[in-house]
């Protein structure tokens, strides 16, 4: 069973590390202002499946970002820089702890730094205005990177946020259509991101030079039916959401080969409308199933094991859930689109080699 000890620094991280929520800021009229998401705990612990036995709990909600303390400008003319999130629909979470989220409603991305309490929100390109921002990834430099399906463009930040360069052409010289999924794969240092008209995963090197693609359109494994949400885990394996073809596709690069599994229907393990993907460090593979409003996990192979969420407002309840990010603490978190939130869970799926609970997935009846 999950240790108490699990749960204990699910809470930590809520309220110490995204960021210190039960400090107090102190109020500095000529200071630049400090940030702090806001964020609602639950007001009791919400877990899948119910204990002893929980693979998953809830921990809390991020629906916006705000100052706690204000500058003379924002005294003087009354307005508030709030980052209220609208229609988040992907996540992201650096090296060192930075969220980034995509925000359509917005038409830009919420870029906070938990450690100077600092946020941004990036809303141009240049001299282009975002439209429609898709997909995040950071790489292991911090730099950021933003698709942005209507001006059919990879959009480059620094870590500080600062704007670089757009990309926006692919395998020889094409042009990108509509940029969607992004992931950066620590293993072979590339980042892969779904053309989807194009039905084709390019590749870059972290400057943003093409240097390889992915499938053509076809049903066969290897090939792509409009892929949409990417991911990738620590050994290297990139994960496709093939979205027509209903099923979920492997990309092994050390073996250059294929897996896939998943198919269209409406029962558990099944394929509906599904849109984002996240592995954690165990290797189970979590799936936003947006037509039916929850999240599916599967294992290494494919088997499906279990279900969390169901439509609503409340807490640990989606309406349409899209993009999805595990971070290195096996933190969850899943984009709430249509009720404007991040909502975050704790996932115990798996544990440290040679611990009393190290067989638990393998004697538990859900896993």
């Amino acid at each position: 069973m999950p240790s108490a000890n699990k749960i204990n620094a699910a809470a930590r991280f809520l309220f110490f590390i995204i960021p210190a929520l039960l400090a107090s800021a102190t109020l500095s009229g000529c200071a630049s202002p400090t940030w702090e998401p806001v964020v609602q705990a639950p007001p009791q612990l919400l877990s899948w499946p119910p204990a002893p036995c929980s693979k998953v709990s809830y921990i809390g909600e991020i629906s916006q970002f705000t100052p706690t303390n204000e500058s003379w400008t924002t005294i003087f003319t009354g307005k508030s820089k709030a980052g209220k999130l609208l229609k988040p629909v992907a996540v992201a979470i650096s090296p060192s702890g930075k969220i980034a989220i995509a925000d359509q409603d917005r038409q830009g991305v919420h870029l906070y730094n938990p450690e100077s309490k600092n946020y941004t929100f990036l809303f141009m390109a240049g001299k282009l205005k975002i439209e429609t921002p898709v997909g995040v990834a950071f790489n292991d430099t911090e730099i950021l990177y933003v698709t942005d399906a209507k001006l059919q463009k990879i959009i480059l930040y620094d870590a500080a946020g600062k704007f670089i360069k757009t990309i926006d052409s692919g395998l020889d010289g094409l042009p990108l259509l509509r940029p969607t999924g992004i992931t950066y794969n620590r293993y072979d240092k590339l980042l892969y991101v779904a053309d989807t008209p194009r039905h084709q995963i390019l590749m870059y090197d972290r400057v943003g030079q093409v240097v390889g693609s992915l499938g053509q359109r076809g049903e066969e494994i290897g090939s792509f039916n409009f892929p949409t949400f990417l991911d990738s885990d620590t050994s290297g394996r990139v994960y496709i959401n093939d979205a027509l073809n209903f099923r979920l596709q492997i990309f092994h690069p050390e073996h250059k080969n294929y897996s896939a599994f998943g198919g269209h229907g409406n029962g558990s393990g099944d394929f509906a409308s599904p849109k984002g993907i996240a592995v954690d460090s165990s290797g189970y593979v979590y799936v936003a199933e947006t037509l039916f409003d929850t999240i599916q996990i599967f294992n290494d192979i494919g088997s499906y094991m279990l279900n969390f969420g169901a439509k609503g407002r409340g807490p640990a309840e989606f309406w349409m859930p899209s993009g999805l990010f595990i971070d290195q603490n096996d933190t969850l978190y899943a984009c709430d689109t249509y009720n404007g939130r991040i909502l975050i869970f704790q996932l115990l799926t798996g544990v440290a080699s040679g611990s009393t609970e190290s067989t638990l997935l393998e004697k538990s009846n859900v896993f």
